[in-house]
């Protein structure tokens, strides 16, 4: 079997997604649980929304149960693919655990132009520091150049930065230029038996091509989704996308910014802008059957505010549904910690993937034997919702 350990939700969902376009029987685990029969298990860490000590005592605990565990299985880190999150000290603890020979980390997405060349991160031909991902409010990133991502902090093995076609050496943790998905291939090629492969999504499907799994026909993956009778829309991340809100307003999608300023963290809505706001939503349901919520305030660098802003999430589920029954709700959720707190309001198990919609947007379902139930579909907060999508659930 495969199992995965993912820094956030909505990166666990888009290597569960991989998993079942390959022909794995997937399932996400909010908790790591490891009496299983899933080929693929992708486990939900959690660690970048912890501080750097929470993350590494839940990776070494991880770690650690991993090792015990007597059955055979292929390990993969998936990470952000433009690094954000503890890498490196989540890679020590690994190490700490397991004691890899290498460490093969391959974050690049060349076909999203997410490429490495001659060292250094580019997105579209601009160097990451250039792109919004410098602002993030968590993870900031202030460098380009993969050399100094990674020696921001001190790694148990050394870092080695090569080309492709490069001989790989020992006792490593190994970056490489990556300007295609042949690129990829050939890291995963060169993969040994006690090492660990680590990267994004591109990189993974090489690793699973690596172990003799291939794409599936669309009809052999697994059930399609019913369309619910009302979708919720929401979005969390505070990687905003310009082009998906327009393409709300083309369609006549209403669009519900939380209310107030939040110009520090002890700003508080009062109950009755709250209740008003979730009265809006819930209107805007019933008329259209479709609404978006989002936070439209200034990217600020406080987990407290982030906290409030999640909490007035969940309160928002729990009164939609106490006025709309949950299984008629398709939830639709942007962000990894967005994803995250919406599906622990519900449920602390396993969610099981039903359909890939598009690479990174990915529909799971709390019972993998039921067809009529809730569903979410979680996608990253930089990836768009897919036109097609949108346009089903506006008609």
């Amino acid at each position: 079997m495969v199992f995965v350990l993912a820094d956030d939700f909505s990166g666990a969902a888009e290597i569960g997604g991989i998993g079942h376009r390959y022909g794995l029987r997937a399932e996400i685990q909010l908790g790591l649980d490891l009496n299983t029969t899933a080929d693929l298990v992708v486990l939900d860490t959690g660690t970048r929304s912890l501080n750097e000590g929470e993350a590494i005592g839940r990776i070494l605990d991880t770690g650690i149960a991993l090792k015990r565990w007597n059955r055979p299985f292929h390990l993969f880190k998936k990470i952000d693919s433009v690094m954000r999150g503890h890498l490196i000290p989540e890679l020590n603890a690994l190490q700490d655990c397991l004691a890899f020979n290498r460490i093969l980390l391959m974050p690049a997405n060349p076909g999203r132009d997410r490429k490495i060349i001659d060292g250094e991160y580019f997105i579209n031909g601009v160097r990451l520091n250039e792109t919004v991902f410098a602002k993030d409010p968590d993870f900031p990133v202030t460098s380009s150049k993969i050399g100094e991502r990674i020696n921001s902090h001190t790694a148990t093995l050394k870092h080695a930065h090569v080309a492709p076609y490069d001989s790989l050496p020992p006792r490593s943790i190994i970056t490489g230029d990556i300007e295609s998905k042949i690129d990829l291939k050939n890291y995963a090629a060169e993969a040994q038996q006690n090492d660990l492969c680590c990267g994004a999504a591109e990189f993974f499907e090489s690793f699973l091509e690596n172990l003799g799994f291939l794409p599936q026909p669309k009809s052999s993956s697994g059930s399609q989704l019913n369309k619910s009778e009302f979708t919720l829309i929401i979005n969390g991340s505070s990687v905003k996308n310009k082009n998906e809100s327009d393409g709300f307003d083309r369609l006549g999608v209403p669009q519900l910014t939380l209310p107030g300023n939040f110009k520090s963290p002890e700003t508080q809505l009062r109950e009755d802008e709250t209740i008003g706001w979730f009265q809006k939503v819930l209107s805007a349901l019933r008329t259209r059957k479709v609404a978006v919520v989002t936070i439209d305030h200034p990217v600020q660098h406080n987990k407290i505010l982030s906290e409030k802003f999640l909490k007035y999430f969940v309160d928002l589920l729990a009164y939609i549904t106490q006025n709309i029954a949950e299984d008629k709700i398709h939830f639709c959720l942007t962000g990894g910690e967005t994803a995250s707190a919406m599906i622990r309001h519900y449920s602390t198990g396993k969610l099981f993937v039903r359909q890939e919609i598009a690479p990174g947007v990915v529909s799971l379902v709390r019972n993998n034997d039921v067809d009529q139930q809730s569903c979410f579909t979680v996608k990253p907060g930089s990836y768009a919702w897919p036109a097609t999508l949108i346009e089903r659930f506006s008609t």
